[in-house]
């Protein structure tokens, strides 16, 4: 029997930003058509579009970051970070990509023990897809090459290749294998 345990998602986790936008402000007329017509009813939509738009200031930019971050624009990237103020209140899943962003932002800036940080605390957290955290193996384990830590890169090529991924995983723990040899 697996060991299931309940989690309570955000409106980030799940919908696009630009998605959240657009529900939100088709809630928020349908509230105010509802102010003139039922009040109490109203206030449903009306909370619900302060969350939506409350969460998509709180989440918003990690995924954004993230979305820029899978095209390879790693100077947006740290734009959009920098506009995380509190990244403690971001959600669970959301803080797991945003170290992860950190991580790599901090790679390539060639501050390896910064960036192993960050990319432990995202392989620790809620990422979405066990392809995900078969990447932050990855490139926990490229940290480590960097840094000249054989064992360590290949305990995190190991734990990559052991994790369910992608085609393209595949090739890159490919790589990192061959390296590691």
């Amino acid at each position: 029997m697996t060991n299931m345990k309940f989690r309570l998602f955000s409106a980030g986790d799940y919908l696009p930003p630009s998605i959240r936008l657009l529900l939100a402000v088709s809630l928020f007329i349908y509230g105010i058509y509802l102010l003139f017509h039922n009040p109490v009813v109203a206030i449903a939509p009306l909370f619900l579009t302060a969350w939506l738009v409350f969460d998509y200031l709180r989440n918003g930019a990690v995924w954004l970051a993230f979305k820029c971050f899978r095209k390879g624009d790693l100077e947006a990237v740290r734009h959009l970070l920098g506009q995380t103020f509190w990244p403690q209140y971001l959600s669970s899943v959301s803080l797991a990509y945003y170290h992860w962003l950190k991580g790599v932002l901090e790679s390539a800036d060639e501050r390896y023990a910064a960036a192993r940080v960050h990319l432990l605390v995202s392989a620790s957290g809620q990422l979405l897809t066990e392809n995900d955290r078969s990447l932050v193996q990855c490139l926990l384990a490229e940290v480590a090459l960097q840094d000249g830590d054989m064992e360590t890169a290949r305990q995190h090529t190991k734990m990559a290749n052991a994790l369910e991924h992608h085609n393209h995983v595949a090739g890159i723990i490919q790589s990192l294998t061959s390296r590691l040899d």
